[in-house]
């Protein structure tokens, strides 16, 4: 390899255009921000090309990068994978084959002078899809905050699996802040810049960079807006099945004078799955203090919703209703009702969240249409609900079955008398702008007790029979 001679340079940033298509159509990111070396150290110094050091099979618009230079040409070329876009800046653009090991190549020319620069990166495969599935799908007993900046400068990633192979346009997620709590936020909250990062592919499964796309928002708390949509001004397609990041971080001058919260769902029983469908890894929240390493924050559950060119997906569950459970005892019964929307729904189990309180007699789950049309039903043994604990359990019943496009259901849960189970729903942000992707549109969780005149919403903050909550469920194939 030739190295630059008598050259000396210092490193700073500067943005170059990159533009092209991708395979799926959409616009790659735009103009790239990458080192700039004036008098001070040699382009050798720096090392190697600049790209993430793993990559999900099938990801497109992966951004290289060698530091730029008043006067040099560039040119790119790439092995086992493709170049997307102009290829003769310092930053290119590369797409991934299904497997194997991507070797990128750089040739710069200063001053007569070619030196060559080379990156291997190896190709990880993407984990499988999580199964699409007809409920809530999610469980929290409370809300949490996280920190973005403050004392600790705790930088914060939500982790995410990729429903869709599509550009991600934007996300809306829940900021919150407090006059009266301490450690929630500190000054008018801060800027936080959000970046898009891919996943390392480890079994920790880290933030990798560079970043894929920014984007910030500041002066948040006079903003007044807790569940802000925040867009990347040029979006990244993604590869479904791939992991990747959104990564928070609060540049303001002064993070600890102006800080603000990420809020979240929170599960107390920490199992593995913490979730009933969508895997650990694929859904998670991580933090990394001032000097400290990343790692998971255990029971969080990102609220974040997540806007493709094809699709949305995402939690958009943004309160928890544990502080007024409903008995599930002889007469007294919980149910979620709904009428199927878009396409029929096949299911031979359904997930259930509960706790068992008393008595050790089975939890009925029946399915039937909304005129008391029996689908089938099942009994669950009370040894599946620990005591006192809400927990998931899931009811197999004995043959598969179609939830009807357009017809009214019924997923009624019951207990013999002497025997009590307690549920508690968790409350939709459709109101909030949250998409009906993020959470179950079609119906919601009611309630009867002894002596009462039917069935009726939940009620809260002194309002009877609300319809923006679901009982914590799911069905799947």
């Amino acid at each position: 390899m030739e190295m630059f001679k008598a050259v000396l340079f210092t490193a700073s940033l500067v943005a170059l255009g990159c533009s092209g298509q991708s395979a799926q159509g959409g616009s790659s990111a735009g103009p790239a921000a990458v080192p700039v070396l004036t008098a001070g150290a040699s382009l050798a110094d720096t090392g190697f090309i600049r790209t993430p050091a793993l990559v999900s099979a099938g990801m497109t618009q992966i951004l290289a990068y060698v530091p730029a230079q008043a006067g040099a040409t560039y040119r790119w070329s790439v092995a086992n994978g493709t170049l997307s876009g102009v290829t003769v800046n310092a930053a290119a653009y590369f797409n991934a084959p299904a497997s194997g090991t991507v070797t990128l190549t750089c040739a710069v020319t200063l001053a007569g002078v070619v030196s060559t620069y080379t990156q291997s990166v190896p190709v990880v495969p993407v984990l499988p899809l999580t199964p699409f599935y007809y409920g809530s799908g999610f469980s929290a007993d409370s809300l949490a905050n996280t920190v973005v900046g403050g004392p600790s400068a705790n930088v914060v990633s939500y982790r995410f699996q990729a429903r869709y192979t599509s550009p991600l346009e934007g996300f809306r997620i829940f900021f919150i802040w407090s006059s009266t709590k301490v450690g929630y936020n500190a000054g008018l909250g801060g800027t936080i810049r959000v970046d898009l990062l891919a996943d390392d592919g480890t079994a920790a499964h880290q933030p990798s960079g560079p970043a894929l796309a920014s984007t910030s928002y500041g002066n948040i708390i006079p903003q007044n807006n807790f569940y802000p949509k925040l867009t990347f001004p040029s979006p990244v397609a993604l590869k479904g099945g791939g992991l990747y990041h959104l990564v928070f971080t609060n540049i303001d001058s002064d993070p600890v004078g102006n800080y603000i919260s990420l809020d979240t769902l929170y599960t107390n029983a920490q199992t593995a799955p913490m979730q009933p469908v969508i895997a650990d890894a694929n859904f998670a929240v991580l933090f990394r203090p001032a000097g400290g390493a990343w790692r998971v924050r255990q029971g969080y559950t990102p609220t974040l919703e997540l806007d493709y060119a094809t699709g949305s997906q995402g939690n958009g569950y943004m309160e928890v209703w544990s502080s007024n459970p409903k008995t599930i005892s002889g007469a007294a019964s919980v149910r979620e009702t709904f009428k199927v929307t878009g396409p029929s729904r096949d299911f031979s189990r359904v997930k259930l969240r509960l706790a068992r309180t008393a008595g050790t007699g089975p939890l009925t789950v029946r399915v039937e249409e909304a005129d008391g049309t029996p689908v089938d039903q099942v009994d669950l043994p009370a040894s599946g609900f620990p005591q006192g604990v809400q927990a998931w359990a899931t009811a197999v019943f004995p043959l598969s079955h179609v939830l009807n496009s357009g017809v009214a259901y019924h997923l009624v849960l019951s207990s013999p008398a002497g025997t009590t189970y307690a549920a508690f729903p968790l409350r939709k942000g459709l109101d909030k702008g949250f998409s009906t992707s993020t959470v179950f549109p079609d119906g919601h969780a009611q309630f009867t007790t002894t002596g009462a005149a039917g069935w009726q919403g939940w009620d809260m903050w002194g309002t009877p029979n609300l319809t923006f909550s679901d009982l914590q469920f799911a069905f799947v194939p």
